[in-house]
């Protein structure tokens, strides 16, 4: 794959000139008490004690008012260079109890979360620590106060003292994320989707940390499994096999716990967090109803025989139901590599869910045709995709499990014998999955690559494009636990594979250059200026952006003829 343009590093040049510390305190000194415009001496990048310092001014677009600077500290470390993404880690969070809270100025950066995850915030990479802020300009009055600046300047200085070794709390902090990584990648080798290991505390509190007074997870023998992870020792817990599984249980016994703990597992956390243990399939999606959705051209023939008023082949809506809803999102996320789903009943469309054999004869001809996902879900399994299935209310979404989990005062019990003799059978369907293309080339990003994204509602943000216009998404029902810098990393993530499916791609192909875009080009990928600190988002989560794109913008296609004739064009323009 190519890559969309020629990008700069952004890290400090063998030919940028580095002015010296003791030029720094001495520009402080004699601007002190001056002007606004005085802090443009700043603008430069600076020796420091143990690395350098960069100021620049942020971005109009990001900081209409210039009240705030980009400070970049690039710091030499011994502190090696495995698992660097955990390094960096471990080093935002020292930054943000350390720095961040005792700075004598406003400072801000990306806010670590309960996962750890790459972020254009920090990076260890080549030796060097690369730590991104965002400072407000200190003031004395109308005048700038240098002797503040400084404060920081030493600060920071101190900060970076500390990173010459490996201490204690990096090493627990990078073999967790080590551990959990291994565990992830050893899931295909052991026939698991998910793995949650014993001891583990599922159960948030509300600040998101484990809960206090919850038991750990005890795995009773008929569910153990354990996975040799060689030097990394054995890890004994439930591993959650390949197929359909359905978690049964009395409301507030923990089946929900269960799901969202799996569904925090495509992502590592840190020691202490409680699910150190607990990893899923990187590709997990939690697929619900989320009614008044925006659906374009997909192909639900497969569900739906017919829908009123609309082609159930190139089904297209502003304001999906329940049902169409779920059963896009379904589809849409197999389309684009999902291995496993995840369904609760608590959030789902019932009746896209299933129809009971009462239900089918009242309905009559009304439902002909119509194929539920229960009756679809075993055919997935046989295409690689499992499904998690969270129920509580009926036996009927138990007919379509291989396997049957309770989950009784937060700990598992395999009752799949049980199951089997009160669960009705479901009729099996064969569903062919339609695939998705995206036809791109729309330039969101402009020749600066710039694109702002306002999320002080990051389930709901507003996307100013290079044209001046603001496009609003709505990502409330969507399945994800979203916050600002993952929506910002989410929605550039989409704008890059926009440009990266120029001339038209399938949405899994496009993955694969997405992936390969993070590969290639690290955290600073979709935002190689740094205009706006953001996380890197996980594939899935870019598809479900793309998904709801609003028009004109959209261009995902189920017709492979649309795809031919789109690369036609895209060849004729750029022929020679």
């Amino acid at each position: 794959m190519n890559p969309p343009d020629h990008l700069p590093e952004p890290a400090l040049d063998p030919g940028v000139r580095v002015r010296s510390r003791s030029a720094l305190f001495a520009t402080l000194r004699r601007i002190d008490g001056w002007g606004p415009l005085a802090w443009k001496e700043m603008y430069a990048a600076w020796r420091i004690r143990g690395g350098a310092l960069t100021v620049e001014p942020r971005e109009r677009e990001v900081d209409p008012d210039a009240d705030h600077v980009a400070l970049t500290l690039i710091l030499d470390h011994g502190l090696g260079a495995t698992e660097p993404i955990a390094t960096a880690d471990w080093v935002l969070r020292q930054a943000w109890a350390q720095l961040l809270a005792k700075a004598p100025v406003a400072l801000t950066a990306v806010r670590p979360t309960a996962a750890v995850r790459a972020t254009n915030a920090c990076r260890c990479a080549e030796g060097r620590i690369t730590l991104r802020l965002v400072a407000e300009l200190p003031y004395a009055g109308m005048c700038l106060d240098g002797r503040r600046f400084a404060k920081l300047v030493r600060q920071c200085e101190m900060f970076a003292a500390q990173f010459a070794r490996p201490t204690p709390a990096l090493v627990a902090h990078r073999r967790a994320v080590a551990i959990q990584q291994a565990l992830r990648a050893a899931l295909p080798r052991y026939h698991l989707c998910a793995f949650l290991g014993a001891g583990g505390v599922l159960p948030r509190a509300a600040d998101g940390g484990p809960a206090e007074q919850a038991d750990p997870l005890v795995v009773p023998a008929g569910l153990r499994c354990t996975i040799d992870l060689g030097r990394l020792g054995r890890v004994t817990g439930l591993g959650i096999r390949h197929g359909v599984t359905a978690v049964a249980g009395a409301p507030y016994h923990g089946k929900s716990t269960l799901l969202a703990a799996i569904q925090a597992g495509i992502d590592d956390h840190p020691p202490g967090d409680g699910r150190e243990l607990v990893v899923a399939d990187a590709s997990a999606v939690l697929v619900q109803a989320e009614e008044g959705r925006r659906i374009h051209a997909q192909d639900l023939s497969g569900l739906f025989a017919a829908l009123p008023g609309a082609d159930a082949r190139s089904f297209t809506t502003d304001r999906a139901s329940g049902a169409t809803s779920m059963a896009a999102s379904t589809l849409q996320a197999v389309a684009a590599g999902c291995r496993l789903l995840l369904i609760d009943e608590d959030t789902a469309a019932s009746n896209v869910l299933a129809i009971d054999a009462g239900m089918r004869q009242l309905l009559g001809r009304r439902v002909a045709g119509t194929t539920t996902l229960l009756e679809i879900l075993p055919s997935l399994a046989g295409q690689g995709i499992s499904t998690l299935l969270v129920a509580g209310a009926t036996v009927t979404s138990l007919g379509a499990a291989d396997r049957v989990i309770l989950m009784d005062h937060f700990q598992p019990r395999d009752v799949t014998r049980a199951a089997r003799r009160i669960a009705p059978r479901l009729r099996q369907v064969a569903l062919a999955i339609p695939p998705r293309h995206l036809i791109g080339g729309e330039r969101w990003l402009g020749g600066r690559h710039f694109l702002a994204v306002d999320v002080r509602e990051p389930e709901r943000p507003v996307l100013r494009l290079a044209d001046g216009t603001r496009q609003a998404l709505d990502l409330r029902r969507a399945g994800w636990h979203l916050d600002g810098p993952l929506v910002i990393g989410a929605i550039r993530a989409a704008a890059w594979c926009w440009r990266l499916a120029e001339g038209g791609c399938a949405i899994r192909a496009l993955g694969a250059r997405y992936e390969q875009l993070i590969a290639e080009r690290g955290p600073a990928a979709v935002d190689p200026f740094h205009t706006d600190g953001y996380a890197l988002p996980p594939w899935q989560l870019v598809v479900t952006v793309l998904e709801r794109l609003p028009a004109p913008h959209p261009s995902l296609h189920r017709d492979t003829a649309i795809l031919n004739s789109a690369a036609g064009l895209h060849s004729q323009r750029h022929a020679p």
